[in-house]
């Protein structure tokens, strides 16, 4: 778990920073409105969006049909560089569509997790988070909910589950770890400013600043197949090749198509004989003579003649 790991080298800092992200969760302004204490929640949620910001953390909002309850929070998501924005229907801001490949194509092994609500999908994101075997940390100062009662028992669940609850700062400053690193004293001068005892959230929410320019994941549909019939990995290789086009606007199948018609027949190929070459002759292995049996001949009386030359003995 990530507060619990303190890096040695600032090699090992880098490495693991990168591999850490923000998770706002529904930090929208329908949510925030029913807050009994807003305020406190807008300073230290925007908090941990600069201090992501500094430290160079992908932050991510998940919105919570928000075609019905309206977007993010406008100064919060202000606070971040490229935010990247999930729609989601599901109370688990981990099953917003697009949001784990995200994680996976970014190569991002911890989440860092603030927003609304605690008891609802604060809570089932974390139940989620360990059934995904996602490292989650949970920003205890940066979370809200419209019962405090209901939140402290949500978050003493959470913790009982295994994931660790630290307030912001501590989080932040287990990930510098060294006094020496090129963004602590940015870091710490965010902490004075949001320590300051004159400090006003709205008033500073309403400063500094450009407008970030967020992005918002759609995943892309697919094509829709007929009832009982399921996409195989032929089918998916099948249609990818039909969607590749070249500049003339000709499918690729149209293509090949095309250049078998137009190719001409492939005449016959005549090999000709190196004159200089002495021609080889080829030895073909002598087949073996069939055995062909031999006829008995009946026993004759052998006469046995003299020799020339010879004369018998009487």
């Amino acid at each position: 778990m990530l507060p619990y790991y303190m890096p040695n080298k600032k090699k090992d800092s880098n490495d693991l920073i990168s591999s850490v992200a923000l998770l706002v969760i529904d930090a929208q302004d329908a949510f925030i409105s029913s807050l009994t204490d807003s305020s406190t929640f807008l300073q230290r949620c925007s908090f941990a969006i600069e201090a992501a910001r500094t430290l160079g953390l992908h932050t991510l909002f998940t919105e919570q049909v928000p075609d019905k309850l309206g977007h993010t929070n406008k100064e919060l998501l202000r606070r971040a560089t490229r935010p990247k924005i999930f729609h989601k229907t599901s109370f688990s801001a981990l099953s917003a569509p697009g949001i784990e490949n995200f994680l996976r194509d970014n190569e991002v092994y911890h989440v860092l997790v603030c927003g609304l609500e605690t008891p609802i999908c604060v809570y089932q994101t974390a139940l989620q988070a360990i059934d995904k075997d996602i490292d989650a940390t949970f920003l205890s100062d940066a979370l809200g909910c419209r019962r405090i009662e209901d939140g402290n028992v949500a978050l003493n669940a959470i913790i009982g589950l295994g994931c660790p609850a630290l307030p912001t700062e501590t989080v932040f400053y287990s990930l510098l770890s060294d006094a020496l690193h090129p963004r602590f004293r940015e870091f710490s001068n965010l902490v004075k400013t949001y320590s300051d005892q004159h400090f006003s959230i709205h008033e500073y929410l309403q400063s500094n600043p450009e407008p970030a320019k967020s992005e918002v994941d759609k995943p892309k549909k697919e094509k829709p197949y007929k009832q009982g019939s399921r996409p195989s990995w032929q089918d998916k290789n099948r249609n990818r090749k039909d969607q590749i086009v070249n500049s003339s606007g000709q499918t690729s199948e149209k293509l090949e198509e095309k250049e078998i018609k137009s190719s001409p027949k492939s005449a016959p190929i005549k090999i000709e004989k190196d004159s200089q070459k002495p021609n080889k002759t080829i030895e073909r292995p002598k087949k073996k003579a069939k055995k062909v049996p031999r006829k008995r001949v009946a026993n004759k009386a052998v006469s046995h003649k003299p020799k020339p030359g010879k004369q018998e003995l009487p």
